[in-house]
């Protein structure tokens, strides 16, 4: 994935964003990092956001408000040239294998990492 040069993190846990932020940091790369504690508010930068290259949104599953299931809903009704900019990854803690089956099952979710997020995890994501 060289064109990746953005990512966005998407969680609710403001330790979590920050750990998140720091493990890319520590891969040396030249990326820009935005993350959000609402998904609403995520929502809105996808949405209004001209892409011009890929990002990868890095999407906790279980949130308050909006949980990650309503917010690749959402995003999959975006029209197909917003759609396109983008490549979900899923993020949990829980390792219950219907949950991880039904957010994979979504066409928009590529990947799928678990809590706590590990430096390998990022570089295989990275790499595939």
């Amino acid at each position: 994935m060289q064109d990746i040069t953005n990512f966005i993190i998407i969680d609710d846990s403001k330790e979590d964003c920050y750990l998140i932020k720091k493990r890319l940091q520590t891969l040396k790369a030249s990326f820009t990092i935005q993350s959000f504690l609402s998904p609403h508010e995520a929502f809105d930068y996808v949405l209004n956001t001209v892409a011009t290259t890929k990002s990868i949104i890095i999407l906790d599953i279980y949130m308050p408000l909006m949980d990650g299931f309503e917010f690749v809903e959402a995003f999959e009704n975006l029209p197909k040239n917003i759609q396109d900019n983008y490549l979900i990854c899923a993020l949990t803690s829980s390792i219950n294998k219907q949950y991880t089956d039904r957010i994979s099952a979504y066409q928009s979710v590529k990947f799928f990492l678990e809590k706590p997020l590990k430096t390998e995890s990022l570089l295989d994501l990275m790499a595939s």
